[in-house]
């Protein structure tokens, strides 16, 4: 812990830098600068200056495996413990009750995100398919199978931008699907251990640093270099970088 204190001090000036010391196992931060903060079964919301706003648990439904902020109003929840997901509205208190993902599909989901267009989509690798779920619990859309596009590969995050459905496959790179589910592009990036898109750039995450995804360019930009890191939780939005190594959480501005 000293030693994290230590360098962060060094490579973030102090006046320019949030600190929250707080134990957890993961973090995403919202488009308002709100830091949610994952520990076991318990999140807690803290604002872009480091005071916490409110706190939600359920310890009935075990630990939280993922929770998708793209939507303040409607906070996706994901329990693959029990395969349920819940939705929290601004003050974080549950929006309906737990939805059983059983419902959907027999196999253990393993994928949601949340969906602009009303509901979520979620993916399992034994049905191999993005499923889009309306906010009523029926199937809107589903994608044509997966291992058409990356062949013995299983994506490891989903996530929805601009009615575009994008899934990391970590050997291969990111794939692309529209508002439908059907195929958009592939973009090939061997070695990416997790992406965000923030003011409609994608960003992702390699064990050197983050990087902006050029198209029309042989090389990507290069964002911020990890150095050490690489252990880290790292995270842009709005010109901060978020730094998490599961025991505290700092916060600085950068300069894009």
């Amino acid at each position: 812990m000293l030693q994290f204190l230590l360098w962060i001090s060094l490579l973030f000036p102090s006046q320019n830098n949030v600190q929250i010391n707080q134990v957890h196992d993961f973090i995403s931060v919202d488009h308002l600068g709100n830091i949610f903060v994952v520990n076991k079964s318990e999140l807690i919301e803290f604002n872009s200056k480091g005071e916490k706003l409110t706190v939600f648990s359920n310890s009935m439904l075990g630990s939280i495996c993922h929770i998708d902020v793209s939507n303040p109003l409607r906070i996706l929840i994901f329990y693959n413990d029990f395969n349920q997901i819940l939705f929290l509205d601004r003050n974080l208190a549950e929006i309906g009750g737990e939805i059983d993902l059983f419902e959907f599909s027999d196999n253990e989901t393993e994928l949601v995100c949340t969906s602009a267009n009303g509901g979520f989509w979620m993916y399992n690798s034994n049905d191999n398919q993005a499923i889009h779920i309306s906010d009523i619990g029926k199937i809107i859309n589903q994608s044509s199978l997966l291992n058409s596009f990356y062949q013995d590969c299983i994506p490891d995050k989903m996530l929805e931008y601009n009615n575009d459905l994008y899934l990391l496959y970590p050997k291969m790179g990111i794939l692309n699907l529209d508002r439908n589910g059907q195929f958009k592009k592939k973009i090939p990036q061997p070695g990416i251990k997790n992406f965000q898109i923030s003011k409609n750039t994608l960003l992702y995450t390699t064990e050197s640093g983050i990087y902006s995804f050029q198209p029309m360019s042989r090389e990507d930009k290069l964002i911020f270099s990890l150095e050490d890191l690489k252990d880290s939780q790292l995270i842009i939005r709005n010109n901060n970088l978020y730094v998490s190594n599961k025991k505290s959480i700092s916060i600085k501005a950068l300069t894009l």
